[in-house]
């Protein structure tokens, strides 16, 4: 049984953490909080992530895309 789909319930530093994991392989990753702006917060936190790793040359700027 393979999951394609994941949602994370949580924002903050570990929820975002996972759910940068998640979405960094492929899987399809949904971020929930109890507020849109902790939503907004943990999403801005990936990508600075992501985009540190891309300036550092560890990802490709096509494999950092956070969303659709």
């Amino acid at each position: 049984m393979a999951i394609n789909t994941v949602m994370v319930i949580g924002a903050g530093q570990m929820g975002g953490g996972i759910a940068q994991v998640f979405a960094s392989i492929g899987k399809k990753t949904y971020l929930n909080d109890i507020k849109q702006e902790f939503i907004d917060g943990g999403i801005a936190k990936i990508t600075k992530n992501l985009d540190r790793s891309v300036s550092k040359g560890k990802k490709s700027r096509k494999s950092r895309r956070t969303r659709p």
